[in-house]
């Protein structure tokens, strides 16, 4: 009995052994396995950033351009403006002829990637160094939405005020004509002097510090996409 017993009590204790054993190769496998898949997942993700931080590449350059021949317009205005030779007769011509306060509107960046990681918490699926940096960029991202869209509306309200003290060069006014250079003949010189500068130097303002910032991100979006090419080929 004593001798029948101790052999059930071996082979009781390697059926525990074996299951026991068993149980922890298939968590390892499993655990083996959701790495495998979070880091599919991760990798999509990544591709998919890529993506996006490519076309907010195309997009600034785009925007970066449009400001830049923009602000060479403005610039070459206020130029004639403080030339020794500019007197009345050159305000009322650039004023009424020349001049537009408008701005291109656009404001956008290519965000859907970066809010699908953090609204799923897939972003804990990227290596930590790498989701600091890709949140730092998109911090700079938002930074530069808010500031730009902010100096451009002010400058925008300035214009719209303009416009509607001194009607601009459009054959869609309702009013042109002879009535139209009879206000022109009659408006204040000096008070023309006042908001035309007022509205000229808050767009060139405006252009050029919001293209400073485009820049910047641009610089930064570029490095980015290079370190997730050296990434991708390291893994």
């Amino acid at each position: 009995m004593e001798n029948n017993t101790g052999k059930y009590l071996k082979y009781a204790i390697g059926e525990i052994f074996l299951v026991v054993f068993g149980i922890l190769i298939a968590l390892q496998i499993n655990n083996w396995n959701e790495q495998v898949k979070g880091q599919r997942v991760a990798n999509s993700y990544i591709k998919s950033l890529q993506a996006d931080l490519e076309n907010d590449v195309k997009a600034l350059d785009n925007l970066i351009g449009g400001f830049e021949m923009e602000l060479a317009k403005n610039l070459a205005l206020a130029k004639r403006l403080s030339s020794p030779t500019a007197n009345t007769d050159t305000i009322k011509k650039i004023a009424r002829y020349e001049f537009l306060p408008y701005f291109n509107p656009t404001n956008e960046l290519n965000l859907s990637t970066f809010n699908a990681l953090i609204a799923t918490g897939h972003i804990d699926l990227l290596q930590r160094d790498f989701a600091k940096k890709i949140q730092e960029h998109n911090a700079f991202q938002l930074f530069v939405l808010k500031g730009s869209e902010f100096n451009i509306k002010l400058a925008a309200d300035v214009g719209k005020d303009y416009i509607q003290k001194y009607p601009l060069n459009s054959p869609q006014n309702a009013i042109n004509g002879q009535i139209m250079d009879s206000f022109w003949d009659q408006t204040d010189d000096n008070q023309l002097k006042i908001e035309l500068n007022a509205v000229l130097t808050s767009k060139i303002f405006v252009l050029e510090v919001v293209n400073e910032v485009r820049k910047e991100l641009l610089k930064r979006t570029k490095k980015l996409i290079l370190e997730i090419e050296d990434k991708s080929k390291d893994d």
